[in-house]
């Protein structure tokens, strides 16, 4: 997983030896020219996407290579960026992971166009093929949040929700959450705002998944259980949402039951689309929770100061041999 420590990205290896990749290999410091601080925006299908003053910086670890987007005019003055890179390979024997010489879009999405919420989102995607963003693409549908949860790909369809809180915070604000969901679809090149299961608007902790039916499904995290909801759409287009499953916190994590009164403390941070599995802080212990089943599994430790960021999963294999005769086992190992 990556996730940024003050001004630095890092990665954390979850996986054990052999497939154990020394943290210094993936070092931004190293591999990226000129690289000083950059925001996190996602991993997806081997590839880092980095937003850093005025521009995206699309970033390949396993081969070191990476590529500077400068960010189109039309977003150069609103204040909340998003984004997801995918690859674009539209060869039939593609296998998305070893993306690393095939070309990539970028989605680019600003849930407000201006520094308040309340207003249309905007989306547009550039294409490395083509080295220009698209037109901008908009819709009519006005956004109640302006932070946003980093997008989710279910199916070929982008979705954004609220920003995530830590309930316990002192500087808590109620009107960063919101029902609205942001969905942007590749296929149509269309953007809307769509609205959550009810309760969503309440909730300080939620995550959007893939449910069982590869549909679009939601987390949430609320009074120590798990909600686990599904959207579906009718043949006439009408969307319902279901709830699948409620959970007790405890149970997943194997862990006792807290006194009447109290809640443990537990942030969901990120989500692994490939694998469907959730990502969780409890107990300055960082679980891996499969979202269907619920299994969960304990990671690694991590101090209370450093979860407050999202992490990002990052899968990505390698080739047997690379050019110049280099195993890839052996360019991922040596320092």
């Amino acid at each position: 997983v990556f996730e940024r420590d003050g001004y630095d990205i890092v990665f954390t290896p979850v996986l054990d030896p052999p497939d154990r990749i020394p943290p210094e290999r993936f070092n931004t410091l190293h591999q990226i020219r000129g690289f000083r601080k950059a925001e996190l925006l996602g991993c997806r299908q081997g590839r880092i996407l980095l937003l850093e003053m005025d521009w995206f910086i699309v970033w390949d670890p396993i081969t070191g290579e990476h590529h500077h987007v400068d960010i189109p005019p039309a977003f150069d003055k609103l204040s909340y960026l998003y984004g997801a890179v995918l690859c674009a390979a539209t060869d039939q024997s593609h296998m998305h992971g070893s993306c690393h010489s095939s070309p990539f879009n970028l989605v680019l999405m600003s849930p407000c166009q201006g520094y308040e919420d309340g207003t249309p989102p905007i989306a547009c995607v550039y294409s490395s093929e083509t080295g220009v963003w698209g037109n901008p693409i908009l819709t009519t549908n006005r956004c109640e949040f302006a932070r946003c949860n980093p997008g989710i790909l279910v199916g070929n369809v982008l979705y954004w929700t609220s920003k995530s809180v830590n309930a316990k915070s002192k500087y808590l604000n109620l009107d960063q959450l919101g029902d609205d969901i942001i969905e942007f679809d590749l296929d149509r090149q269309s953007l809307a705002v769509i609205k959550g299961p009810p309760g969503l608007n309440h909730s300080t902790t939620h995550q959007i998944i893939q449910s069982g039916d590869c549909d679009v499904g939601l987390a949430i995290l609320s009074h120590g259980r798990f909600e686990m909801w599904e959207r579906k759409v009718s043949c006439h287009g009408g969307a319902t949402w279901f709830l699948q499953k409620i959970v007790e916190m405890h149970t997943v994590f194997g862990l006792p039951p807290q006194a009447e009164g109290l809640v443990r403390a537990v942030e969901i941070l990120g989500y692994d689309e490939e694998n469907g599995a959730m990502f969780l802080f409890v107990d300055n212990n960082v679980y891996m929770v499969e979202a269907m089943s619920m299994q969960s599994m304990k990671l690694y430790q991590c101090s209370h100061h450093s979860y407050a960021n999202d992490i990002h999963p990052f899968t990505s294999f390698y080739a047997p041999a690379i050019p110049g005769g280099r195993g890839g086992a052996g360019m991922l190992q040596d320092m």
